[in-house]
C-alpha cells in the first residue's frame, strides 16, 4: 500500500489534480491520496484528504514544506509518492527499491526527430514524481532541500528551485545501467560521517515522460507528465486511459 501526494495551489491545478488521484485510483486500487495546500480557504474540492500549510512562500519552498509534512505525517514502511498535478499514471510505480527514487533525463523534447538537451544539462532530473520511504534520513534530506531552496536567489524560488537542490542531494545522471546508489545528505561538515541515503535513479522516459503528440504508444509508458506547453494533451490522455 502506498501514500500519493500532491501539492495544490488554485483552481486550475485542483481540477488537473483530480484527473491525477483518479488514474492512480484505476492502477493502485489500495492507494490513500492527499493534498497538501496553502490555501486556508480553497475554493475547490478534490476527492482526497487535504491537509494545510500555511502561505505566503514561493511556490518551490511551499512545494518542499508540503512534501516535509506529508512524510512526517506518513504512515511507516507505506511508501509515499509524490507527483506533480499534471502527471497520470499508466501502471504502478515501483517501490522497495531504495530510500528515494527519481527520474532523470538528458533531454527536455524533441524537435524535428532531434532531441532538446535545454535545462536537461543543469537539471537532469524532473521534480514531476517521486518516491520515497518514509524514514528519518529522507525527512532530513527533504528538509536539507526545503533549507537549500530557502537561501537560492528569488527567481529560484518561484522555478527551478526544488530540481536544482534535488541535483546537489541525488549528483549527476547515471551512466550506462544504474543501481541504487549511497548519497550522503549534505548538510555541513557536522554531518555524521557515512550518514546518508540510498538513491535509484530511473529513466523519465518511461517513469515520468512527457507525450509530444496525442496519438503516441504508451504502452510501454509507467506515468506521463504533462507540463509546460504539453498540458493541452492531457484531456486526451485521460480519456485514453478511462477507455482502456
Amino acid at each position: 500500500m502506498s501514500s500519493y501526494f500532491w501539492f495544490v495551489r488554485g483552481a486550475e491545478h485542483a481540477a488537473m489534480c483530480q484527473q491525477s488521484i483518479d488514474s492512480v485510483h484505476r492502477v493502485d486500487s489500495s492507494a490513500r491520496c492527499f493534498v497538501v495546500t496553502d490555501e486556508a480557504q480553497p475554493e475547490w474540492q478534490v476527492r482526497a484528504g487535504v491537509y494545510h500549510i500555511e502561505p505566503g512562500r514561493p511556490i518551490m519552498l511551499a512545494n518542499l514544506e508540503a512534501q516535509v509534512v506529508a512524510l512526517g505525517v506518513a504512515i511507516p514502511n507505506e511508501p509515499v509518492i509524490f507527483l506533480d498535478t499534471d502527471v497520470l499514471l499508466v501502471r504502478p510505480l515501483p517501490t522497495g527499491i531504495a530510500d528515494l527514487v527519481v527520474t532523470w533525463r538528458d533531454h527536455v523534447g524533441v524537435i524535428d526527430g532531434e532531441e532538446v538537451e535545454g535545462v536537461a544539462a543543469q537539471m537532469p532530473y524532473n521534480y514531476g514524481v517521486i518516491i520515497a520511504e518514509p524514514n528519518p534520513r529522507v525527512l532530513e534530506a527533504f528538509i536539507w532541500m526545503r533549507e537549500r531552496v530557502r537561501k537560492m536567489h528569488s527567481g529560484y524560488k518561484q522555478w527551478y528551485g526544488n530540481q536544482l537542490a534535488l541535483t546537489e542531494l541525488v549528483g549527476p545522471k547515471p551512466e550506462g545501467v544504474p543501481s541504487p546508489e549511497f548519497r550522503r545528505i549534505p548538510w555541513s561538515s557536522t554531518s555524521m560521517p557515512g550518514y546518508g541515503i540510498n538513491v535509484a535513479k530511473l529513466p523519465c522516459d518511461i517513469f515520468n515522460y512527457t507525450p509530444q503528440a496525442a496519438d503516441e504508444d504508451i504502452s510501454n509508458k509507467v506515468a506521463l507528465h504533462f507540463k509546460g506547453a504539453r498540458r493541452d494533451l492531457m484531456p486526451g490522455y485521460v480519456q485514453r486511459l478511462e477507455r482502456a
